[in-house]
């Protein structure tokens, strides 16, 4: 139960503080016991001192071990046999002044009720019990007279239905401030996780599922305010107006689709970042990287794609698949470049690859194009 997770030990917490006052008001009723039960005087002491005080003390050490439903079942039953004792000694007693124990058993209802207090379902239970045994032992108690008895019975009436009415308020303030609680943390949690799928969406390409341009834009603000060297690549996608001519743009997207996994794959568990820039380009950008490293992984991204062999039927070059064209600049160790400069030098070396044929990457730093043909 959600409610037993959140707030179990603020229960406990508050049951152990109760019986350990209830206990010591308990055994406060030993002095009262000299003047009023002068004939059962020990038997009153040994029932609390001996019997309630250990039993209580024992449950108040060893609550926090048992079930939620065991250990209000447990207090119930405590709280039960506690009140069960004054009322037994009450009927056992010939004192004259025996009667005015009475009073005990008001103040016993409101502890139970109230101070603890019993779960509501619980309270009925002890209320109904205590009702029940009191007025046996008011109406079979011997030589008490009758205007007493009645007025012993109101008594006992009128305490039930107020400790009892009380529990109730006070276990319905306690599950109405609970769920109200409850409601305004689970709407608080679900407007964040909203604001979060909002964000995400907000930062991934719908039909790649790729990070998008704003995403990749925000990363290299982080990279570019370091020293660490990073290569940034701009790939296009060759003839890609032609491939939507020909065969429309439901293909195209699945091109799209297709390209991009490939990308992601490779960036998977990587310090790289993966892209859609726009339409058919995309960005790759790699941190820790030098030129051999990013000529290879140029390289394999061109294979990569080509080994898709994904027909291109509106191409007049004589290649007869999708390829891509790739542009790779460097921010160099220790250098202040803004990631503007990087982007379009990065841009430059794509169109360059482009100039030189296409299916091929392109360093910008003079570094010859490298055409990759088909194992």
């Amino acid at each position: 139960m959600r409610y037993e997770t959140e707030q179990g030990e603020e229960r406990i917490a508050a049951l152990r503080s109760a019986i350990y006052v209830g206990v010591a008001l308990y055994n406060a009723y030993n002095l009262t016991s000299i003047v009023l039960l002068r004939d059962i005087v020990w038997l009153s002491a040994g029932f609390r001192v001996l019997l309630v005080t250990p039993m209580s003390l024992a449950l108040a050490w060893h609550i926090g071990r048992f079930p939620a439903r065991l250990r209000e079942l447990m207090v119930l039953g405590a709280i039960v046999c506690a009140y069960l004792i004054p009322v037994f000694l009450f009927w056992l007693t010939d004192e004259p002044l025996g009667a005015f124990t009475f009073g005990e058993f008001s103040l016993t209802l409101i502890f139970g009720n109230m101070l603890l207090p019993l779960r509501f379902r619980h309270a009925v239970v002890f209320t109904c019990l205590a009702f029940v045994m009191t007025s046996a032992a008011i109406f079979t108690k011997p030589d008490l007279d009758a205007t007493l008895r009645f007025a012993f019975a109101v008594q006992l009436a009128t305490a039930c239905l107020f400790s009892l009415y009380a529990n109730y308020r006070i276990e319905r303030r306690r599950c109405v401030d609970y769920l109200s609680q409850l409601g305004a943390r689970l709407a608080a949690e679900a407007a964040e996780a909203a604001r979060k799928q909002f964000q995400d969406l907000s930062r991934t390409d719908a039909l790649t599922g790729l990070p998008n341009r704003r995403f990749l834009s925000e990363r290299m603000d982080e990279w570019f305010d370091d020293d660490r060297p990073a290569a940034v690549m701009m790939i296009d996608i060759d003839h890609f107006k032609l491939f939507n001519d020909v065969l429309g743009h439901p293909a195209g997207d699945d091109c799209l689709r297709s390209v991009g996994a490939v990308f992601a794959a490779m960036a998977a568990g990587t310090d790289m970042v993966c892209a859609r820039f726009g339409g058919e380009e995309f960005t790759i950008a790699v941190r820790d990287i030098g030129d051999l490293g990013a000529a290879r992984l140029a390289r394999g991204l061109v294979q990569a794609i080509e080994s898709l062999a994904i027909v291109h039927p509106g191409r007049s070059d004589g290649v007869g698949v999708v390829t891509v064209s790739v542009g790779v600049a460097f921010k160099l160790h220790g250098k202040t470049v803004s990631q503007a400069e990087v982007f379009a030098a990065a841009d430059r070396a794509l169109y360059e690859a482009k100039r030189r044929g296409r299916n091929r990457f392109v360093l910008d730093h003079g570094v010859e194009a490298h055409r990759v043909r088909s194992p």
